[in-house]
């Protein structure tokens, strides 16, 4: 198609130089056409990797931030950082900010296969574009990104869309880890009816580390260094070992000491983890009695469950309840820990 051959061979007659003429240009436009193509085909795929976007029917595992904030590639690295076992690659941002802050994101070598999804985050058909129901955990911002008018949202309107997208998720990704920013602490207790795992009062802490600045006893170096990634000991969670469930604190504390003695034990976090698991856990554990009085009882206390509740330096004979974690300052550099 590309060529009449080694010149052993030609045409002579007018019709043969005819068509052999056709036979070269049609071989040629055919080539273009297939290389423009298969050009159009990776070019395509270059520009959709470029600004993020992302195959929903291939997200499993994935973590979900939805929502910016202002300086966001020091919070995905950060993110990153006290995550060893997620890659960038895994982190999936739904928001609607414009093309050149992805692409300004995506100039940080450790950023640039983090994938994005167009559209306000706490409209539902947004959401189930991100597959939230195979996700690890969502994590929803107090959103800062500008209107068109270039507008910052105001407390009430940030807290209003991480309100909804929490009320979103609780029906379309039932029992997915929720964590949620919240500016206005008054909020919170609908993020608690939506079965948020983890309340994040931002501007809560920043007050409280204010004030505690203010006594110089050094409180806030102390929380730099614990929630520091890069610091050299760390704040977080832990397993509690078989042997060590439904024991007291002083067994579980020994129980460290050998097993862990690169961690101190600080405490215990209760009812940890998925909200959904443990509030059923707790259902079947208190109707297992035949008495109606003690049902009831325990029907209320299984209402008035705290998730995710920690307890400091507890008496020596708390027993540790089931779904229980541990709470401890470790060195870095060891294995299965979570940091909070």
């Amino acid at each position: 198609m590309l060529t009449v051959g080694y010149g052993d061979r030609y045409p002579i007659s007018p019709w043969g130089r005819f068509f052999g003429s056709v036979s070269m240009f049609s071989g040629v436009a055919a080539t273009a056409v297939l290389t423009a193509k298969i050009s159009s085909v990776f070019l395509e795929m270059a520009l959709r990797d470029r600004r993020g976007f992302v195959d929903t029917d291939s997200l499993k595992n994935h973590y979900i931030i939805c929502g910016w904030k202002n300086e966001m590639h020091s919070l995905l690295t950060h993110i990153l950082d006290s995550n060893p076992g997620l890659s960038a690659s895994k982190i999936i941002l739904v928001n609607n900010v414009i093309d050149s802050e992805i692409e300004a994101l995506h100039e940080f070598p450790k950023l640039k296969t983090i994938k994005i999804i167009k559209g306000d985050f706490f409209s539902v058909d947004v959401l189930k574009r991100a597959a939230p129901e195979k996700a690890q955990k969502v994590l929803i911002l107090a959103d800062a990104t500008p209107n068109s008018k270039g507008s910052i949202p105001t407390v009430t309107e940030a807290d209003a869309r991480t309100v909804m997208t929490a009320m979103s998720l609780n029906n379309i990704a039932k029992g997915v880890a929720v964590a949620a920013e919240i500016l206005d602490a008054d909020m919170a207790q609908y993020l608690k009816l939506a079965h948020v795992h983890e309340i994040i009062y931002s501007r809560d802490y920043s007050r409280l580390l204010l004030a505690m600045a203010s006594t110089g006893t050094g409180i806030t170096n102390i929380f730099h260094d614990l929630l520091n990634p890069h610091g050299s000991y760390s704040l977080g969670t832990r397993d509690i070992p078989d042997e060590g469930q439904n024991q007291t604190f002083a067994k579980l504390r020994d129980l460290f000491k050998n097993l862990h003695p690169e961690m101190t034990l600080l405490g215990v976090l209760e009812n940890s983890g998925n909200s959904h698991r443990a509030k059923e856990l707790a259902l079947r554990k208190a109707q297992l009695t035949p008495n109606i009085g003690q049902l009831v009882q325990n029907l209320q206390e299984v209402k008035d469950l705290r998730f995710n509740h920690p307890v400091f330096c507890p008496e020596d004979n708390y027993v540790i309840g089931e779904g229980a974690m541990a709470i401890v300052i470790r060195r870095k550099g060891q294995d299965g820990f979570a940091n909070t």
